[in-house]
């Protein structure tokens, strides 16, 4: 078992014991390694000043997954990178020349004050690389923008960014992976990855097992470890000074904890699956839900945050949930006992409370195609259109026996940010499945509609703006299934 994590950094290889691992990797970037050039601005995620790319070799899924990918390095704890190769913009200029993703910059000036500009030229050559990748030489203006959703400017305006990007020529860019990533740095990780970690000092701990085996002994002996997925939501609680990350177990060893399987139209989406492989995944199998994670948070979030860590973390305003819920999803959870499978409707117990007992571990979320014949629609309304959560949201998912006659034959119901926890509306879906489809029986399904949820008034919205625009999504679906006209 390991006493330290070991990772590359800009092609070096790295090792880092307790005080270090313990460190968010934009802190140890700036004050342990002096790579300055990655910005801490925002602290939670939300501005993109601190991207670096990184790259996880062990994950078996797709091509999507063997790039470098942007990820944000002020939530991220250095201890979860174990295992990984890091490219920082430090690293970019290339025997004193710019890389072409800092030479468009300048040429198009899109920089002024320049805090945010590293990671905008990191969120663009991770961008790049992903085209590089496919072979793809073309780049559109709607793909510029989406791969710089996770960043922001105060100064230019974007449209000089989004010039920059357009202007680079994708033919004659050395990819990021052949640069930094060699023969030797693989074997390396490799042999990293087959051995388990353990590092332990006085004030912080960190366990990433091979097996689940070891987790469940562990959270025996240690029940206030806390299980981190990506840190996406508990780095920013760190950082804000609201709680102290001081013992953190990781299944990011765990190969089979990455996989995503169907079979006979059953889908199974491992603990570790992060959610821009679920959004490549879900393209072509539920395209609804693809374009729905779309705007899901950031790129660089996308990249490194868990499917299962969205679930977990039981938000009430989270977005995933409501869609698996509406997909009649199951939870895999793994304990003393062995595996049971728990009903994502009955998962969600109370305000941020999970249906698990102590020691238990989520391994995947199993959830079944729709049927050729049914309809689903994903709704959602935040504050801003990209990188911010629900203000409220709604799932529906019909299979028709008629679609031309509007015969339901079955039909869920999931909502967010109306109640402490993500819902099932089963009353309303007993009330439409218990008659004709019409107007009529929308106008009544509405009032048992509104009659399963008290929606609270936040920051992000009253509740009785909640109510106005979650029934105005409930009769747009059915507006828009041609029911009444």
């Amino acid at each position: 078992m390991r006493q330290k994590i070991i990772f590359y950094l800009n092609g070096k290889r790295k090792e880092a014991g307790a005080e270090q691992a313990s460190m968010m990797l934009a802190d140890y970037l700036r004050y342990d390694q002096s790579l300055t050039g990655t910005k801490i601005v925002c602290a939670e995620g939300d501005c993109g000043a601190c991207s670096v790319l990184r790259y996880f070799p062990h994950v078996p899924t797709s091509v999507d997954a063997q790039n470098y990918l942007a990820v944000n390095s002020c939530i991220t704890v250095l201890a979860q990178l174990d295992g990984s190769s890091l490219v920082t913009v430090d690293a970019l200029k290339k025997n004193e020349e710019l890389h072409p993703a800092q030479s468009a910059m300048v040429k198009c000036h899109g920089s002024q004050c320049g805090f945010c500009t590293p990671g905008f030229v990191m969120a663009i050559t991770g961008m790049m690389e992903e085209k590089i990748s496919k072979s793809q030489t073309t780049l559109t203006s709607q793909e510029a923008k989406n791969c710089m959703t996770g960043n922001l400017c105060r100064c230019t305006g974007y449209q000089p960014i989004i010039d920059a990007a357009l202007s680079i020529d994708l033919k004659n860019v050395e990819s990021i992976k052949s640069r930094f990533y060699s023969d030797h740095q693989a074997q390396e990780l490799r042999a990293a990855f087959a051995e388990s970690v353990h590092i332990e000092s006085e004030h912080f701990s960190f366990f990433a097992p091979k097996t689940l085996k070891e987790a469940l002994l562990y959270l025996k002996a240690n029940p206030d470890a806390k299980i981190m997925g990506a840190a996406t939501d508990l780095g920013v609680i760190h950082n804000k000074r609201k709680i102290t990350l001081t013992k953190l177990v990781s299944l990011h060893l765990m190969s089979e904890l990455y996989s995503i399987d169907e079979k006979a139209g059953m889908v199974q989406v491992g603990a570790r699956v992060t959610l821009t492989e679920l959004r490549h995944f879900m393209k072509d199998k539920i395209s609804e839900f693809a374009h729905y994670l779309d705007i899901f948070a950031s790129p660089q979030i996308k990249n490194i945050g868990t499917v299962i860590g969205n679930i977990a973390n039981a938000s009430p305003i989270g977005d995933t949930p409501s869609a698996f819920l509406a997909l009649n999803a199951t939870v895999c959870v793994y304990g003393d006992t062995g595996e049971r499978e728990v009903a994502l409707s009955e998962f969600f117990l109370a305000y941020r409370t999970i249906n698990i007992k102590p020691g238990e571990i989520i391994t995947a979320i199993k959830f079944k195609l729709p049927e050729v014949n049914s309809t689903l629609k994903l709704y959602k309304n935040s504050n801003r259109k990209d990188l911010d959560i629900s203000a409220v949201n709604l799932a529906i998912n019909v299979a028709w026996t008629d679609q031309t006659q509007k015969e339901l034959k079955e039909i869920t119901i999931a909502a967010g940010g109306v109640a402490a926890t993500p819902l099932r509306l089963k009353k309303t879906e007993t009330f439409l499945k218990s008659r004709p489809l019409s107007q009529a029986t929308i106008d009544l399904a509405v009032k048992e509609f509104h009659s399963e949820f008290k929606p609270l008034s936040d920051v992000r919205a009253t509740s009785a703006y909640r109510r106005v625009l979650i029934e105005n999504y409930f009769r747009k679906f059915f507006t828009d299934a041609g029911v009444g006209q």
